[in-house]
């Protein structure tokens, strides 16, 4: 059995005995009953186990999968917050954030079970409260006066005005989190920091962050028809690769209803669609190991686009994405069947249309729910398979979480954040992709371990949410060159680059 199932399963027994089916309390459980049953609900063997065993790895991607297992936080047990709130202003992630209490749903459950788990961890009130003002929810809190604002979750991007004009916090050296455990994203402090310091911070609390990074859907029933390698072989053999992807994408070619013209109504190898977040190409940059900065030795960042590497990008992957008769242009076709631009290529793919389809994941949960055909989900495929890793852009757009610099109990504030993380890394994170994704929406076994292997190479990169380099990026696919878009505007964007780095440096 899985171990982080038992686990949620063990939070979610929890819930039910507390809650009885009825929504959650507005402050953590107090009487001695429902204590004592919450503790016997939670210490049973397995549970117990899944807890507190050292870190473990799966080594065989056939049988039953096995996601890592982190200790929980060292927190020490006389940290003493019996009594106090912890609150979070939000303007998105609610879904992830907030349940009323348990109805069934596996994501809702675990959610409220989490979170009563938190409460009772500590003694403390989570109060969550809801800002509609997302691009400046950040310096409203801090405006308020109000010292009991623990954390701030929105947008990303609509943060980084507020804290370098000093509204938010660095999270390195707040007590008790540790970015190089586990539970975190394994590259944050070496490509998301800047002078060693983090003010906007990812967590599994909002597992929609992995929804939102972009991956690779392909077509079952188009591969099989034209005996082509199923991608998963591709990866588990290390063969999932760039020049592969392109390979497979110029075989799929066919005037369905025989026409003689090449559109919406015939078969792809995929689809071409530009825009800085949902752009193929860029997707495919960031894939085979695009760098926009890189930290140098003492902590500050520097550009580190490879000019060379990047036009042969350019140049290889245009050759095929711009070929009409095997990558449909999707703005032309949008436009001529009037639909949003947020529909990306959607439709085609889940009616049939396309082979494969680079996207966000979410699109399992909405656009591919009644689709037909069988579909798989693998990874952006490397550049070569010499690159040691897979990488996949985190999306900028995602939400992150800022502290106030408000704050009076940065103990309190490091202490829940950390071990609300860890929690939900160890139950969240898995009932969102394991449960509503694996066995609700995608259909073959490979699938936990793709998506599993797609969440732990994230990629974070200070330069693609604090700068404007991945619009030039876009730009140099379109242009067909690297040296008139980047290169042409290196030395303004440097400029622009140490500017930011120097407000950074002299924050309080």
């Amino acid at each position: 059995m899985k171990k982080r199932t038992l686990l949620i399963a063990g939070l979610l027994l929890a819930a039910a005995v507390v809650s009885c089916g009825e929504a959650a309390p507005s402050e953590p459980a107090s009487t001695d009953s429902k204590e004592q049953q919450s503790s016997e609900a939670l210490s049973s063997a397995e549970e117990t186990e899944a807890l507190t065993e050292p870190e473990t790895e799966q080594t065989d991607w056939r049988s039953d999968v096995v996601y890592t297992v982190y200790p929980e936080p060292d927190i020490p047990s006389s940290l003493d917050l019996t009594g106090k709130t912890f609150r979070i202003a939000y303007s998105t992630g609610k879904v992830s954030l907030v349940s009323e209490g348990l109805d069934g749903e596996i994501i809702n459950d675990t959610i409220y079970a989490r979170n009563l788990q938190v409460q009772e961890h500590f003694g403390i009130t989570l109060d969550m409260e809801y800002n509609s003002h997302w691009d400046g929810i950040l310096r409203d809190v801090v405006a308020s006066g109000l010292p009991d604002y623990d954390l701030v979750y929105t947008q990303g991007d609509a943060m980084i005005n507020d804290v370098t004009l000093g509204y938010g916090l660095d999270f390195v050296g707040l007590p008790y989190v540790d970015f190089t455990k586990g539970y975190w994203f394994p590259d944050l402090l070496e490509n998301f920091s800047c002078y060693d310091r983090i003010f906007l911070a990812p967590s599994d609390i909002d597992p929609t962050l992995l929804g939102l990074v972009n991956v690779t859907f392909f077509n079952k029933r188009i591969l099989t028809e034209n005996d082509l390698e199923n991608p998963y072989q591709l990866v588990y053999d290390n063969n999932w690769t760039l020049e592969n992807f392109l390979g497979m994408v110029r075989k799929i070619s066919k005037d369905l209803n025989g026409d003689g013209i090449m559109d919406e109504h015939d078969l792809y190898g995929t689809g071409n669609f530009g825009g800085r977040v949902a752009g193929a190409f860029t997707a495919l940059a960031f894939g085979s190991g695009l760098k926009i900065t890189q930290r140098n030795e003492d902590g500050s960042l520097s550009f580190a686009m490879d000019g060379e590497k990047m036009q042969l990008m350019i140049d290889q992957i245009a050759t095929v994405l711009k070929d009409e008769s095997v990558s449909i242009d999707l703005h032309a076709y949008l436009r001529r069947m009037g639909l949003d631009d947020r529909l990306h290529d959607r439709t085609l793919f889940a009616t049939g249309h396309e082979l494969f389809l680079l996207a966000s994941l979410d699109c399992i949960q909405g656009s591919f729910r009644d689709m037909e055909d069988d579909f798989g989900v693998a990874p952006i495929p490397k550049y070569d398979s010499e690159q040691p890793v897979y990488h996949h852009r985190a999306n900028p757009l995602t939400s992150l979480f800022a502290i106030p610099a408000t704050i009076d109990d940065p103990e309190k504030t490091g202490a829940v954040f950390t071990y609300m993380t860890w929690l939900s890394n160890q139950t969240l994170l898995p009932a969102y992709y394991e449960i509503t994704l694996k066995q609700k929406r995608t259909r073959d076994e490979d699938s936990a371990y793709m998506l599993d292997l797609i969440h732990n190479t994230i990629s974070f990169d200070f330069g693609d949410l604090w700068t404007s380099m991945s619009i030039y990026i876009q730009q140099s696919f379109d242009a067909g060159s690297y040296e008139r878009t980047v290169g042409a505007s290196m030395k303004k964007l440097t400029k622009s680059l140490n500017k930011l780095q120097d407000k950074i440096k002299n924050l309080d």
